[in-house]
């Protein structure tokens, strides 16, 4: 019997036991920051841990407030101090006093305690936790995240998995019928007017109704259930070297984004590891104009191409070139998240959080001693009443 009720207590009382949920998190965090692969360490498994995490929580926000109206909350064996006192008075004394002072006591008159608006601060703390919980979990049950390139041209069907070049889909996502066509219609490089540039789109539903829109980064459209955003505009050109004896060292596209500060004019950067060179390319939209850097055998040669103007250019033992190149919008669209009851749940949680540390328990335990009794006391209020 000792044994469940030590049980029982870890599982539904003691803060300490809710530290093997941070477990799973922190391993899944290291190992994405330290790029180290730990076995089961995914997402799945860090949804699983939080969707345990949750029930755990909602059964103990049950047993506290199933407890609140009980003269005894936190019971006998719950966290005993070890230091006790002596008092002259004998132990009936000493509880009628408590007891004049708001103090209830168990059965056998060994323990008491008063209520506490400390006790009602947890509860709402777990009440918090709850909502936190369960809404961030239902949210990553119903997950779509996807990520793609598209330019100026044809409609692209966003209902079709195929169109992004990531996705991520959570095991309750909602079916993909409700997304449109997504057509870009102009794209802005960066200006006074767009720092960061935009993209006219229009998304066209099966019903026709055509909706238009301009895409900025940090700046979703609501469409239905879902945030419509550009992310950053990118440029992607086939670089290909070769040597003077028409050897290629390199033929690939290089993905350019933007630079978070300007080297000189240009504005966009992009890095290719190859087998037998690492090219960097600079690039300045507004004149076509990129600065190509090849880094070979410790040696870096650099030289400048002007895309659509220059057919090929030589530098030292190489001939460069670049016959076509991308320019698409990064788009990203996501299921919304439902971010305001979560700072609800944090909010609420904060709240209670801050009542328990704020307000702590009064309680008592009496025990027959020579001459008097032996006291073991928590809470001021109560150290008070008994000097």
């Amino acid at each position: 019997m000792k044994d469940e009720s030590k049980l029982f207590r870890s599982i539904f009382i003691s803060p300490w036991f809710l530290l093997i949920f941070l477990v799973i998190p922190i391993i899944v965090i290291l190992s994405l920051t330290l790029h180290v692969r730990i076995p089961l360490a995914n997402a799945r498994l860090l949804l699983g841990n939080n969707i345990f995490f949750t029930l755990l929580v909602a059964c103990r926000l049950l047993w506290y407030f199933s407890c609140i109206r009980k003269g005894i909350r936190y019971g006998a064996s719950y966290c005993r101090p070890r230091r006790s006192v002596n008092a002259n008075l004998p132990v009936p004394e000493v509880r009628r006093m408590l007891t004049g002072a708001g103090f209830t006591f168990s059965a056998d008159g060994g323990y008491g305690e008063k209520h506490d608006i400390g006790y009602f601060g947890t509860t709402v703390l777990y009440g918090g936790l709850l909502i936190l919980l369960a809404v961030g979990s239902w949210d990553n049950l119903r997950q779509f995240a996807g990520v793609l390139l598209d330019s100026v041209g044809p409609a692209t069907r966003l209902s079709r998995a195929e169109s992004y070049r990531h996705l991520t889909l959570g095991s309750m996502a909602t079916r993909l019928d409700s997304l449109p066509r997504m057509q870009i219609i102009s794209q802005t490089l960066p200006d006074s007017a767009y720092p960061k540039g935009a993209t006219e789109i229009a998304l066209i539903p099966e019903d026709g109704k055509e909706q238009r829109a301009i895409l900025k980064p940090t700046d979703p459209y609501r469409y239905g259930a879902y945030d419509i955003y550009m992310a950053k505009l990118v440029f992607e050109p086939e670089i290909v070297i070769k040597t003077k004896d028409s050897r290629t060292l390199f033929d690939n596209f290089v993905k350019l984004d933007p630079l978070v500060q300007k080297r000189g004019p240009f504005s966009f950067y992009g890095l290719f590891v190859g087998t037998e060179a690492v090219v960097g390319v600079y690039y300045q939209p507004e004149k076509s104009l990129m600065k190509v850097i090849i880094t070979r055998d410790n040696k870096q040669v650099v030289t400048d191409l002007m895309f659509q103007v220059d057919q090929q250019v030589s530098q030292g033992d190489y001939v460069l070139s670049c016959a076509k190149m991308g320019q698409w919008s990064e788009i990203h669209v996501v299921h919304r998240r439902h971010k305001s009851l979560l700072w609800l749940g944090g909010i609420i949680a904060g709240i209670g959080l801050m009542m328990r540390i704020a307000i702590r328990p009064q309680r008592v335990w009496l025990e027959d001693a020579d001459g008097g009794s032996r006291v073991t006391a928590v809470g001021k209020e109560t150290r008070k009443l008994l000097n």
